[in-house]
Order: structure tokens, then C-alpha cells, then sequence
């Protein structure tokens, strides 16, 4: 890779001394090489440069689905990845396989030698049990050293003892064990949020009480064992305030919600769009304005995209057999923008990038790396204010950006990532 000047960007990383200023960034082999106010360009140098932009540290999606392999034709490894890097996403966590199960050694192997030449670096979750059946512990340890960089089965751990024996298995791991609190049973069969609107349209609502339930269990159990818990999407205001509460216990707990649920409600829902059916569900203004305020104040760690991809044949039917789930991995950051700058303009940037950056490195336990001279690259670069117009790359035929453009223009346009030697820059 020759060498990358970026001219005059905002450094947006608390942890470097030149936060909150703008600064040129030179990036030579892989490293940064240099910052200061005004640095000439080398003769062999990529000059990036756009009026009012920022850079930050790599922004990280801690969830999303590239079905590779079992189900490439919904989104393969490689155009999930483009797709990451045009949402401004240097690393991206692949969520656990449905279709083929990362309970092995040789299964996550495959994920990390598939995923090395691409400019978003991909990085694979193994289950926590075999199968994904949530019946017997998979080999943590084993698929820890073969590159997990996480434990989940993306499904609800039903068995309390399987959390239990999970965590205690972690203690040694730097890892994170991933809960997706819901309880399917508590209304099963559910399609959306129960509510008003759920009971309008004679839909089978999931209720808020199946979500704090299972959070207020796997909290109890965290404080039993120890160890490491993370929930993958939380989705009401009485779970915020669990999380809060147990974080100020100082139980060792993370969490992350979707830039969908900081903007979507249940209310959305009332031309029966199965693009808008997801799990967990929207639920209501009240709690979307409560994970807005988690995320400003801190308490939800991170935003992921939570991409799930379909294809036509899965998501051109009637609502009730549609596949749960939004393609969504390229617009994460100007939906969240969005979402958060109606809580505060002055916080919404700085609480999203933290989100999107120092947040996921956190919960999977990777050393930052300030945006200083000396330091390996890892930065993306993007424009806070400028209109959104990013292209879907993705295959999933359930993109729900046109319905958010139709209703209103989104502003923050991922620019460009560099992530060592590798980069890409949007045309």
C-alpha cells in the first residue's frame, strides 16, 4: 500500500492528545506515521481530504450475519464485507452460523482463513453450545485458540445451568459470553412488540416482561459465577435500567442495542412491512427514547448493525412467515446519528463513535490503540454533517433505507477505512 495522507479531519479519539482537533494524519505502511496541524504530502501519497470531516478510531460491528457458507447467495463473506467497509466498519464480528455451526475448531479455522484479504477484517463468534441446541457446552478453550473472538448461539440460553457452566468457562478467556435475553416462551409465537398497535392489527406481540425476566435471571447467575456477560440487543427501558443498576453494583456486564431500535417503534409496523420484523422487537416511543439516553449516558456500551440479510424468497411473503431481521450493516451510523441527535446534538457524535469504537473493543477485550504517530492504523474517516447517499452493497433483499430515506434525510456518511496496510475509499 502506498502511503495515505488525510488532510484537515477532526480526530475524534479521547484517548490521543490531538482530540478535538483537526490535524493532517500520515499513514506509511500500515502505520501512522505522523499528525500535526499541516503536513506536506509525500510525492507518493493518496491525498484524502474533505471539507468538515472527522476520523476515529475503526468503528467495530459486534453483530452481523454474512451466511458463508451454507447460504452465500443471501450475503457471502466477501460482499458482506464490502458492504461493512462502505458502513465505515473496519472490523466486523460474524455472528454465530445457522447454517453451518462455529462449534468446532475446524469450522471457525475456516472463517479466519476465508476472511484475511478483505479491507473490512472479518472475525468469527463460536457457539456456546454444540449445535447451537443449547444442550452440552461446546469446547470454549479450543475455539478460543482457534480465533473466536466471542461465545454465542445468537438464540436465547433457555437452561440457566448452561449460562452457568458457560461462564465459569470464560473465567479464563478474555471472551465474552453473548446472552440473548428473551423469552420465547412467555407469548409464543410472537411477531412484534405486544402492545396497542400489536392488538390493532391482530399480531401475536412479544411483551416487554420476556426481555427483563430474562435479564434480571442471567444477572443473577452473572453474580453467582463471575466472568464476563454481554447481551447482544436489548430493546426496552426497564432493561436499561437492570444494566445501569448491575453496572453500578459493578457486575461485569456490557450490552449493545441496533441503530433500528433507536429509531424504529412498533408503531412502524402497521402496513404489516416485514422489512421492520425483527427480534427483539420494536417496542415503544418510551422505550426508544430510553436506549437513546443509554447510549448518551453510556450505560449501552454499543450500537451494532445486527445485519441479517434475506433473500426475495424468504422476504416477499406475508408478514407472518417473513424472516426476522433488516440488511441494514451500511447505514448503521447515519441511523444512529440520527436517533441520538434528537437527545443531543451536543453529546450524539462523540456517544456514537465511543459506541461504534472504544465501546466494542471493550467488550471483547482488544487494547485501544489512540490515534498517535507509532500506532497501527485502524481509523475510519467520515463526514458528520454531510447528506447520506451510500449505495446498498449489500444482497439483502430486506433494506429497510428506503423506507428511512422516504421519510426523512439522513445526514453522516462513512467516507473511508484504513485498517493496516488495507484500505477503502468510497467513490
Amino acid at each position: 500500500m502506498e502511503s495515505i495522507i488525510i488532510k484537515k479531519a477532526l480526530v475524534l479519539d479521547p484517548q490521543s492528545e490531538h482530540h478535538g482537533l483537526v490535524r493532517d494524519i500520515l499513514i506509511e505502511a500500515g502505520t501512522i506515521s505522523a499528525i500535526a496541524p499541516d503536513l506536506k504530502s509525500p510525492s507518493n501519497s493518496h491525498e484524502w481530504q474533505a471539507n468538515g470531516a472527522a476520523v476515529s478510531q475503526g468503528w467495530i460491528d459486534l453483530q452481523s450475519h454474512f451466511y458463508d457458507p451454507g447460504a452465500e447467495h443471501k450475503e457471502g463473506l466477501e460482499n458482506g464485507a464490502a458492504a461493512g467497509s462502505h458502513g465505515g466498519f473496519t472490523h466486523v464480528i460474524l455472528n454465530a452460523n445457522p447454517y453451518v455451526a462455529p462449534d468446532n475448531k475446524s469450522a471457525v479455522s475456516f472463517l479466519q482463513a476465508q476472511a484475511q484479504d478483505y479491507t473490512c477484517a472479518l472475525h468469527p463468534m463460536a457457539n456456546v453450545s454444540q449445535k447451537s441446541e443449547g444442550q452440552s457446552l461446546s469446547e470454549m478453550h479450543d475455539l478460543a485458540a482457534a480465533g473466536a473472538v466471542a461465545f454465542s448461539d445468537d438464540a436465547p440460553i433457555d437452561k440457566t445451568e448452561m449460562l452457568r457452566r458457560a461462564l465459569e468457562y470464560a473465567h479464563e478467556l478474555s471472551q465474552p459470553v453473548i446472552s440473548m435475553p428473551l423469552d420465547m416462551e412467555l407469548n409464543a409465537g410472537a411477531q412484534m412488540h405486544e402492545g396497542a398497535t400489536s392488538t390493532h392489527m391482530g399480531v401475536t406481540g412479544n411483551p416487554t416482561e420476556s426481555e427483563v425476566m430474562r435479564i434480571q435471571r442471567d444477572l443473577e447467575v452473572l453474580k453467582y459465577t463471575g466472568g464476563r456477560l454481554h447481551f447482544s440487543v436489548i430493546s426496552s427501558a426497564d432493561s436499561v435500567e437492570l444494566i445501569r443498576a448491575a453496572k453500578a453494583r459493578g457486575l461485569n456486564v456490557t450490552c449493545a442495542t441496533t441503530a433500528n431500535h433507536l429509531h424504529f417503534v412498533d408503531e412502524d409496523l402497521h402496513a404489516f412491512d416485514g422489512t421492520l420484523k425483527v427480534m427483539p422487537p420494536f417496542r415503544t416511543q418510551n422505550d426508544r427514547e430510553a436506549l437513546r439516553h443509554g447510549i448518551i449516558d453510556g450505560t449501552i456500551d454499543a450500537i451494532v448493525s445486527d445485519h441479517r440479510p434475506e433473500d426475495l424468497e424468504h422476504h416477499d411473503v406475508e408478514f407472518s412467515l417473513a424472516s426476522f431481521g433488516m440488511a441494514c450493516i451500511e447505514y448503521t451510523f447515519p441511523l444512529a446519528l440520527s436517533a441520538l441527535q434528537s437527545i443531543s446534538k451536543k453529546d450524539a457524535l462523540s456517544a456514537l463513535v465511543n459506541a461504534l469504537s472504544s465501546g466494542p473493543r471493550q467488550i471483547l477485550g482488544l487494547e485501544h490503540r489512540p490515534i498517535m504517530p507509532g500506532q497501527p492504523a485502524d481509523l475510519t474517516w467520515f463526514h458528520p454533517e454531510e447528506l447520506w447517499n451510500n449505495q446498498a452493497i449489500t444482497r439483502g433483499a430486506n433494506l429497510a433505507q428506503s423506507i428511512v430515506q422516504h421519510k426523512e434525510k439522513l445526514v453522516g456518511n462513512p467516507l473511508g477505512t484504513i485498517h493496516g496496510t488495507k484500505s477503502f475509499l468510497r467513490d
